[in-house]
C-alpha cells in the first residue's frame, strides 16, 4: 500500500550513521518485512553497535515519524484497487509488521483510516513474518477463513507468511518479478501470481477472485 522501504531504510542508515556504521544492501534485504525489534536485532548483530536494543528501536522510531511528516508515498494503483475493492463490498485489513502505534500514523498519512475493516499489527502476534500469526490475526478480525482470503504482498517474508497462513498470495513490486539468477527460482516462492504494481491487480481484480 505504501513504499516506505526507502524511508525505512534512510533511516536506518542515518541511526547508524550515528555510530560510524552503514547499512549494506544485504543487511537492508534481510530486514524487509520484519518487525522493527527483528530489524533492530540484526542491525545490532551485524554492525556491534554500542547501543541497547531499546533505544536503538526508539531512535529508528523517532527519524522514521520525523521523515513521513509531510505524508507517505502511496503505491501505484492503490486508490484504483481501493475503489474496486470497496465497490464489490470486499472486507479487507492491514497486516503489518509495523507496530500498530506506528502503523496507525502511517495509514491516516495515508488516507485509508476507515476504509479497511481490521489492522493486525507486528507488536500484536508473538512472531512475526515470515511466521503466519500477522495474517491468522488478520483474517480472524475480519471475519473470513484464512483460506478463503487473497493476500497482497511486496517482501519475500510477508510472502512466505501468507503462504503459511493458508492464504492465496499475489506478490506485488519489481522484486516480484525478478528471478534468482542461477536458480531459476524466485524469492517469492509460493505466490500465485505476480504483478509489477498495484496497477495490474486493480485491473485483474475480479478475473483474480473469480480464481
Amino acid at each position: 500500500m505504501v513504499d516506505t522501504e526507502p524511508l525505512a531504510r534512510q533511516s536506518w542508515e542515518r541511526v547508524a550513521g550515528h555510530y560510524g556504521a552503514t547499512i549494506t544492501d544485504d543487511l537492508n534485504d534481510r530486514m524487509l518485512g520484519l518487525r522493527t525489534v527483528e530489524s533492530a536485532q540484526l542491525v545490532l548483530d551485524d554492525l556491534r553497535l554500542p547501543v541497547p536494543l531499546d533505544e536503538l528501536i526508539a531512535r529508528k522510531t523517532a527519524d522514521y515519524l520525523d521523515s513521513i511528516d509531510g505524508g507517505v508515498p502511496a503505491m501505484p494503483g492503490l486508490w484504483t484497487l481501493l475503489d474496486r475493492i470497496a465497490a464489490l463490498g470486499l472486507p479487507w485489513a492491514v497486516a503489518t509488521s509495523t507496530p500498530r502505534p506506528v502503523a496507525e500514523i502511517v495509514l491516516d498519512k495515508l488516507g485509508v483510516v476507515g476504509r479497511y475493516r481490521a489492522l493486525a499489527c507486528g507488536d500484536e502476534v508473538t512472531r512475526g513474518k515470515p511466521a503466519p500469526d500477522i495474517f491468522l490475526l488478520a483474517a480472524e478480525r475480519i471475519g473470513v477463513p484464512a483460506v478463503a482470503c487473497l493476500a497482497l504482498e511486496d517482501s519475500p517474508t510477508g510472502c512466505a507468511a501468507a503462504v503459511a497462513a493458508g492464504m492465496r498470495v499475489v506478490a506485488v513490486g519489481e522484486g516480484a518479478m525478478a528471478v534468482t539468477s542461477g536458480s531459476g527460482g524466485t524469492p517469492f516462492a509460493g505466490a500465485w501470481r505476480r504483478y509489477p504494481s498495484l496497477v495490474g491487480v486493480a485491473a485483474d481484480l475480479e478475473e483474480i477472485l473469480s480464481k
